[in-house]
């Protein structure tokens, strides 16, 4: 399996030729416009009936990673979202 890069202008025109690559070849694409990645077309994986929680950290390394800036949006969300949440509050004290 196979990971190229391609730009917005190269995958539009060949929209067609690239999913036949992702699903008879297994090949992935990150699609950018300038410099910033903005999408990514790989193969469909199939979506299994259970998890375990041994498998978490597989599944965690397969999600494509966060840019910075959306680290620290995603943290300052859950940060305000616990400060206006009563859910960490002990109702026993």
């Amino acid at each position: 399996m196979s990971h190229h890069t391609v730009s917005v202008t190269q995958a539009s025109r060949s929209f067609s030729e690239l999913l036949n690559k992702v699903h008879y070849q297994g090949e992935s694409f990150d699609i950018k416009r300038g410099k910033n990645v903005i999408a990514r077309l790989m193969p469909a994986a199939p979506i299994p009936q259970t998890l375990k929680v041994t498998a978490l950290n597989e599944v965690f390394k397969q999600l494509p990673a966060l840019e910075r800036e959306e680290y620290d949006s995603f943290e300052a969300a859950v940060t305000e979202i616990r400060t206006q949440s009563n859910a960490e509050k002990n109702p026993w004290d």
